[in-house]
């Protein structure tokens, strides 16, 4: 008698654990924030506003986003110094209380950065980058996960010219990734694997396409080598756009077909979930190319085998961060960052409407 049921060997102890937390990551109406901005990232959004980039405005401007009260998240992904060390100290309910507590109590799954950045990839001309992150990186997610995070973040980013992503870059990050998500795995934590194709350059969206491609093909190669559970992780992707200095000028729908074509191309109908990332676009190109996405996607099912979220960080960030920089109203701060968070559940289900303003022309 054939057996109907099959388990690949080896296991993961928390398989079962890690798929929930997969599925909870990507479920209707929700989304992640990436609040994982290290001290140096966030630097420049706080001065791009005007404000110094102290611990005191590092922990109020993430206090004011998870005491924020509404059914804006599912999860979100934070930087060590938010989980490990600040506590709230706005006046709300939660004063007084660690952060990564806060994120607990208001039923929001805690993630965390694990990368340490980018540096240069030597003897790449271009220059492209390779990631750093890996050195104690079981020991560090056994820490996290004790203190009650259950996925994590590792970024690695590729280059588009003529010549770019060379090979190098590309099978270098693809074992960067495939390293830190079979670590994550075994340490009980969802990975999700960020490969951005910056959207920075002279480059057509042909092209984006094609590096994308590259990249995103050898990356699944390198994670089956590495025995990582696809139905445990979650892929964070870049969306599939002209380079911002080309002079060209996509529309949602190319963006959103280029975009889904490369996926369906690339990434094993295994992996739960996709969640777009922002990137370096604007609110308003971020969420009429995410709402495009998404309506092509309800129109041809076959398209998108994975469920379609969003991991957004200046998107929802943005326009909140000039209202606390010029106002300090937390109330009114928190409403606009509760706004764009509503926009953004909408265009996961492609029915935005555009408020943030029509997109670049």
């Amino acid at each position: 008698m054939i057996s109907q049921s099959f388990t690949p060997s080896p296991t993961l102890k928390n398989a079962d654990t890690l798929h929930a937390v997969a599925k909870a990551l990507v479920a209707d109406c929700k989304g992640v924030l990436a609040a994982d901005e290290s001290t140096g990232s966030i630097k420049k959004r706080l001065e791009s506003v005007g404000k110094e980039n102290s611990d005191d405005n590092r922990r109020e401007w993430r206090d004011l986003m998870f005491t924020a009260e509404g059914p804006w998240k599912n999860s979100a992904i934070t930087f060590e110094e938010t989980l490990m060390k600040h506590n709230a100290q706005l006046s709300t309910r939660f004063k007084g209380t660690p952060l990564r507590d806060v994120i607990k109590k208001r039923g929001i799954i805690p993630g965390i950065k694990t990368d340490k950045g980018t540096n240069p990839l030597p003897r790449t001309e271009p220059e492209e980058t390779t990631t750093e992150g890996l050195d104690g990186l079981l020991e560090r997610s056994q820490d996290y996960y004790n203190a009650g995070v259950r996925f994590a973040k590792f970024r690695t980013t590729y280059v588009v010219t003529a010549s770019t992503p060379s090979q190098l870059a590309i099978e270098n990050n693809a074992e960067i990734q495939a390293r830190y998500a079979s670590t994550s795995q075994a340490a009980g934590l969802v990975p999700i694997v960020e490969p951005e194709v910056l959207c920075n350059g002279d480059f057509t969206i042909e092209r984006s396409a094609e590096a994308h491609i590259a990249a995103y093909t050898h990356l699944f190669r390198t994670l089956t080598l590495h025995k990582v559970d696809f139905s445990d992780m979650i892929l964070k992707a870049s969306m599939v756009v002209p380079g911002d200095k080309s002079g060209k000028v996509a529309t949602p729908e190319q963006v959103g077909a280029a975009t889904l074509h490369m996926l369906s191309k690339t990434v094993p109908p295994l992996v739960p979930g996709i969640v777009s990332l922002s990137s370096g676009l604007s609110e308003k190109d971020a969420l009429a190319y995410f709402n495009a996405i998404n309506k092509l996607a309800k129109r041809d099912h076959s398209s998108a085998s994975w469920k379609l979220s969003f991991s957004f960080g200046r998107a929802l960030q943005g326009e909140a961060m000039k209202v606390w920089a010029e106002t300090g109203d937390v109330k009114k701060t928190q409403e606009t960052f509760l706004l764009r968070a509503k926009w953004c559940w909408e265009a996961a289900q492609g029915e935005y409407k555009g408020e943030a303003g029509e997109p670049s022309r």
